[in-house]
């Protein structure tokens, strides 16, 4: 073979594979998709050491009550992942448009991560079942209005079909969704690496379902946020050096609500949630109809590191009551029903 024949083969091969295409992803989207999930990821990773140190040593720690002695961990792990996740949208932005309404997003995450940081430094000692607290958990429901008009107001509901909703979709089931999808998170928020596993666990099925549809537009700022938010599992799996606080909870569950909505994925990310829902029908029904005992919020351990629930009134305590499980099997038994459920979605809506 001549030297230019080589060379002409050499640059063919070279655009063959920069060309080749999957569904419609070339290769440049797939390099930039790894490429921003990684720097979000190692920005994440770099921020949280010193920012943990700087939480502890000004006072912002929590109890982990699951461990003998119950330690101090830094709580509002949040802050990390939000300046992780901005890295990375600024990263994709550089090397790609990303459109307006992701923009919109962008900023109500943002206020979903300030309503939490606020909650998270003056909302201590404010009981669950306060008036306060009740108003706190619906103040979120105006955030999401920034999007009314960049939504589709149909919704395909199974064995219905489409359903046109229109005014009452952007006024009400928009906001709703978003809001209840985040306080669900912050619910679910209990063990350690418990409410960012489950949250990475369903985005990676609304990732897949975005792809099976070819919807890429949202994949520009979800690779960023699970980069971010696999920095902070990192930090935040058992045993737990941070807590998320609900500056995280808020932000990430607020994620998942508004790539549903975004995507025309709302039943799918219904089903995905169904135990998250579970939890917070049992919690509701407790407060509510049960006047018996004390509302306690927290169970105990015992000296062989097991829980020690003091009910079954909760999903994350009706497993360690009828069984002796630790902390970390507990929260891999609330990843495995997580996980079904996204099959389920993935399945069958």
């Amino acid at each position: 073979m001549k030297p230019s024949d080589f060379n002409r083969y050499r640059r063919y091969t070279f655009y063959t594979i920069c060309t080749y295409s999957i569904q419609g992803v070339t290769l440049d989207k797939i390099l930039l998709f790894t490429l921003t999930i990684l720097v979000t990821y190692l920005t994440g990773i770099f921020l949280f050491s010193p920012l943990l140190e700087k939480l502890k040593r000004h006072g912002y720690v929590g109890r982990d009550m699951y461990k003998t002695g119950n330690p101090e961990v830094p709580e509002m792990g949040g802050i990390g992942i939000f300046f992780a996740f901005l890295t990375g949208v600024l990263f994709m932005g550089v090397l790609h448009d990303i459109s307006y309404v992701l923009y919109l997003t962008i900023f109500i995450l943002i206020l979903y991560f300030l309503f939490g940081l606020l909650d998270d430094l003056l909302g201590k000692g404010v009981e669950d079942a306060s008036p306060k607290k009740m108003v706190k958990i619906f103040v979120p429901f105006f955030f999401a209005y920034p999007l009314a008009n960049h939504v589709q107001t149909t919704m395909n509901i199974p064995w219905v079909g489409s359903v046109e909703f229109g005014l009452f979709y952007t006024l009400l089931i928009l906001p709703l969704f978003v809001m209840v999808c985040a306080n669900l998170t912050n619910m679910f928020s209990y063990y350690n690496g418990q409410s960012v596993g489950t949250t990475l666990i369903v985005l990676i099925f609304v990732v897949l379902r975005l792809y099976s549809r070819e919807q890429w537009e949202l994949l520009y700022i979800l690779f960023p946020f699970m980069g971010a938010a696999m920095a902070f599992l990192s930090y935040n799996i058992h045993p737990a050096g941070v807590f998320p606080g609900d500056s995280g909870d808020l932000m990430m569950g607020a994620m998942i609500g508004l790539c549903a909505v975004l995507g025309g994925m709302e039943i799918f990310v219904f089903v995905a949630l169904l135990p998250l829902i579970i939890n917070f029908v049992m919690v509701a029904w407790w407060f509510i109809f049960e006047r018996e005992g004390a509302k306690v919020k927290f169970g105990g351990v015992r000296p062989d590191d097991t829980i020690d629930p003091p009910n079954n009134r909760t999903l994350m305590w009706f497993f360690p009551y009828y069984f002796r499980l630790t902390e970390n099997q507990t929260t891999l038994i609330m990843y495995s029903l997580v996980l079904l459920s996204s099959l389920a979605a993935w399945f069958f809506f």
